[in-house]
């Protein structure tokens, strides 16, 4: 047999009889999982080992999601959307209360597009802490996104509220203009991203906005304002990293970033060339 069989097979064996004496001998088989994860950073196993450590579920959740707390010296993200909502399902079965719980399974549920489901978790949220208003944010998204009748009225509600609760952040505002110009009020839809341009934290160099406000010049037809906009788009869009891309989609697969600034540059030049167009040039 090959050594690093051997050594594969014995180490396999280890790891089993551990777990398996824990699982009969520990009084509290939390011990064996907290173990398991410690030693061998094995997610599934951890949770079918988890009964009532609800603060072990959660951080199992939050590595797979893509913590930045859990990005190790490589820089690399864990992203494993299927295992984290297993967590985050783990920590809800231990005890329904828990905060956070909800809103970040809702998370993962809105990239699957289970919107339904992501709904139902944000409204447990929401109940159990409503003085969280980010959960707001994510309601608010989740209802652009899902579409139905009255939910466009029903996301801009919820934006409005998540930007006066935090007036200082730009990704609420950037996300009531999108609405406000799916409900064609292009005019409304500028003056919020003015506003976030000139309030949120590195809103005057943050080419979503930029980009934002100057497709809704070209919707009110100012096309002159619309090229000074998309400029400033494109001048702060060559700068971007893909941390800052990470940072603005938190919920998305890291890998991921790279595609996602050439689409953001690519869709600024097209911009630019309808707003030169309109200008007549």
């Amino acid at each position: 047999m090959p050594s690093w069989l051997i050594r594969t097979s014995a180490s396999v064996l280890a790891v089993s009889t551990i777990v398996a004496a824990m699982w009969f001998y520990t009084p509290v088989p939390t011990l064996a999982a907290r173990h398991v994860w410690k030693q061998y950073q094995g997610g599934t196993l951890t949770l079918m080992l988890d009964r009532t450590d609800t603060l072990l579920a959660m951080e199992i959740g939050e590595y797979y999601f893509g913590n930045q707390a859990a990005i190790g010296t490589s820089g690399a993200r864990p992203y494993n959307l299927p295992l984290a909502v297993k967590a985050f399902g783990k920590a809800i079965e231990i005890n329904p209360t828990i905060a956070i719980a909800h809103y970040m399974r809702a998370r993962i549920e809105f990239v699957y597009a289970d919107f339904n489901a992501a709904l139902a978790d944000l409204n447990a949220e929401l109940l159990l802490y409503p003085t969280n208003k980010r959960t707001l944010y994510m309601r608010g998204l989740t209802y652009a996104y899902r579409g139905l009748p009255g939910d466009l009225v029903l996301a801009e509600q919820d934006f409005e509220a998540f930007t006066a609760w935090a007036p200082r952040e730009w990704a609420g505002y950037n996300d009531l203009a999108f609405v406000l110009a799916k409900e064609k009020k292009y005019s409304d839809a500028a003056k919020v991203l003015k506003e976030a341009i000139a309030k949120a934290e590195g809103g005057a160099e943050n080419p979503w906005l930029w980009d934002a406000l100057g497709i809704m010049e070209l919707n009110v037809h100012n096309p002159s304002q619309a090229v000074f906009a998309l400029t400033k788009a494109q001048k702060y869009a060559s700068m971007l990293t893909e941390t800052d891309w990470q940072r603005a989609y938190p919920g998305n697969n890291p890998s991921m970033a790279l595609f996602g600034i050439e689409a953001i540059q690519g869709g600024i030049a097209k911009n630019i060339l309808k707003a030169y167009a309109a200008l007549g040039r």
